[in-house]
């Protein structure tokens, strides 16, 4: 496990950790969920490096190792965590391992930027875990007003009052600078989602053409099977494939959206992701 820097401006740095395996030819990198750190990811980084496979783990500036001096001073959006941070990594990785096979695996929102990132087309395999829209009307019933409460209401007076999403204060997610937050909340107002906000020239979800496989899990609030289908629709290039994990396949009682990353599964969904990142 070996420590990395890569400057990307004069005040921002993305901090990551760097799981080498000798005997790989291939490199998977981890692309968190919003205001996760990538210490969650530290379990199945190395399992994935027992198996052959190195993998590089990052934080988004602003979070956890990323962040640098206090967060109401850090002016990073998820438009630069995509077209810079992300970018900047892959970068990173083809330049540290030339003749591997770049695997990008994207989790939630980390799988959303994968398309705001032009070096994502070099990827080699793309698996997408949870990865979805944010609008709120894939959700339903109290949970589609709760979400709609969280983008038009709560987030924004939070917001207004800290200078910053405090999510560290009332979640087990990580606080998030004021632009994250604030495009965050603004892409899952609108029907079309990020897509709203860019131009076909900034977004390279067409240009990716290797073999993408997208993942949901049934009882996973945070990203319902049909925001899930919706994004994947979006990889017009790609050749899809789709998965979607029921709990009592894996004799559990629940996945959600982050114990799929637990060591609970290492021996059944973990095993799954292997066979995903070798073929």
């Amino acid at each position: 496990m070996q420590s990395f820097q890569i400057n990307i401006n004069e005040q921002q740095s993305v901090k990551g950790t760097l799981y080498s395996s000798i005997i790989s030819n291939k490199a998977v990198i981890i692309v968190s969920a919003a205001g996760v750190l990538q210490s969650f990811y530290q379990k199945l980084a190395q399992f994935f490096q027992v198996n052959g496979i190195s993998v590089i783990t990052f934080d988004f500036a602003g979070v956890g190792k990323s962040l640098h001096g206090n967060i109401k001073n850090e002016n990073s959006s998820l438009t630069n965590w995509g077209n810079r941070n992300l970018e900047a990594v892959i970068k990173y990785t083809i330049k540290a391992f030339p003749n591997h096979k770049i695997i990008l695996l994207g989790h939630s929102i980390g799988g959303q930027l994968i398309g705001l990132a032009p070096s994502s087309s070099l990827a080699d395999k793309i698996i997408l875990v949870a990865a979805q829209s944010g609008y709120w009307k894939f959700w339903k019933g109290v949970s589609k007003i709760r979400m709609w409460a969280n983008w038009y209401l709560l987030i924004p007076v939070l917001i207004k009052g800290f200078g910053y999403l405090p999510s560290k204060k009332f979640s087990r997610m990580e606080s998030l600078p004021k632009n994250v937050a604030e495009e965050w909340a603004k892409w899952c107002r609108n029907s079309d989602y990020l897509f709203a906000s860019f131009s076909g020239n900034n977004l390279y979800f067409d240009k990716i053409k290797c073999k993408l496989t997208s993942i949901s899990i049934d009882d996973d609030f945070f990203a319902p099977k049909k925001s899930v289908d919706w994004l994947i629709t979006k990889f017009t290039n790609a050749s899809i494939k789709r998965m979607h994990f029921l709990p009592e396949n894996f004799s559990a009682l629940k996945i959600g959206h982050f114990s799929l990353f637990t060591e609970k599964f290492k021996n059944n969904i973990w095993n799954i992701l292997l066979e995903e990142v070798n073929n």
